[in-house]
């Protein structure tokens, strides 16, 4: 796996096989094109998946007509698939678990230094670790914010909003809660002005 700070993943080779196994399970017609779009992968990566997994004997490729290929999952294929879908469903438990423990640990930071009012900045699986965290601190959550895609949102009962509206929140700090692009969240807080009185966590 790729890791971030907090263990979170991107996908690897073999996760990728599992997303293209199950997709092609469900539509057996579906072209690569279609494939590097739903997940975002360059058409070249997709088609070399696809050769190496035909390799393997995991998938078997049918031509139909006019000028379209089938792909089929294999008994191995379908063995191969339920392995990995376990074995990922085995970590993702362990990640959660680390998760949890890393932000609560950093939500009680907050708490002794004083934070009662909180903002949440990223909309993201960290940040909903983190709402439900929060649960059990003495600390209220005022507010979450995110950038423009997601403005006016409704996301646990409030509507995210942007960076500019924090002040009207009187917030003791902001918790940047998305790992994955932190330094883009960073820069944004730095450029505001007359902050001072607002603390600035990171997980």
């Amino acid at each position: 796996m790729v890791e971030d700070s907090l263990g979170l993943f991107k996908p690897s080779e073999r996760m990728r096989d599992l997303q293209l196994m199950e997709e092609i399970e469900k539509n057996p017609n579906i072209s690569q094109r279609e494939l590097s779009h739903k997940f975002g992968i360059a058409l070249g990566v997709t088609n070399a998946c696809i050769k190496r997994m035909a390799r393997r004997g995991l998938i078997k490729l049918k031509g139909i007509p006019p000028r379209r290929i089938a792909y089929y999952i294999t008994p191995r294929g379908f063995a191969e698939k339920t392995n990995l879908a376990l074995k990922f469903f085995s970590y993702n438990i362990r990640h959660y678990s680390e998760m949890k423990k890393q932000i609560s640990k950093k939500l009680i930071e907050m708490e002794e230094s004083g934070v009662k009012r909180v903002v949440f900045y990223g909309v993201s699986d960290e940040m909903e670790v983190a709402y439900i965290t929060l649960q059990a601190l003495d600390m209220n959550l005022v507010g979450i914010v995110d950038e423009e895609k997601n403005w006016g949102k409704k996301v646990f009962g409030y509507k995210v909003i942007g960076l500019k509206e924090v002040k009207d929140l009187n917030s003791d700090a902001i918790l940047i809660t998305s790992v994955r692009e932190p330094n883009p969240y960073v820069r944004n807080i730095m450029k505001q002005r007359d902050w001072d009185s607002i603390k600035v966590f990171t997980i």
